[in-house]
């Protein structure tokens, strides 16, 4: 292995990456503090993926996996919402949504809101907010 392979290597270790969340506030008026959301990794949205995701049997014995968009898009806010705490019991009483944090937020937020800071989720994440956008907003509309 030559020195500059080992030195282009180096840059991709770990602990050499810069551990830096980032965060994106979405402010909307009929709220005080803005809401804030940070960048979900593609670990996470991988698995957030699979828990939305529903594997079924035709009569023919045949498995296939079908994801529900809705429900994935829903548990990437969910998870990439650092305030409010969804999950904060008090909260989730206040709504009436006790146990149900995805519950809880599109009880607080009208459909536009919703669909604001889906797409901030998205931004922060680091998708093409040009190409996606329509596809996201469509998704959270449905």
């Amino acid at each position: 292995m030559t020195e500059n392979e080992q030195v282009g290597i180096d840059a991709f270790l770990a602990e050499n990456v810069a551990d830096t969340k980032e965060t994106k506030e979405v402010k909307f008026p009929r709220f005080k503090q803005p809401f804030v959301v940070e960048a979900v990794g593609a670990d996470l949205a991988e698995n957030l993926k699979k828990m939305a995701t529903r594997r079924t049997k035709n009569k023919a014995g045949v498995i296939t996996a079908q994801t529900d968009q809705d429900r994935y898009v829903d548990l990437l806010v969910v998870n990439a919402l650092v305030t409010p705490d969804v999950n904060n019991a008090k909260l989730q009483k206040s709504w009436g949504t006790p146990g149900d944090p995805v519950a809880t937020i599109k009880k607080m937020l009208k459909i536009g809101e919703y669909t604001d800071l889906a797409l901030a989720v998205q931004e922060v994440s680091g998708f093409d907010a040009d190409e996606d956008v329509d596809d996201l907003r469509e998704q959270v509309k449905n």
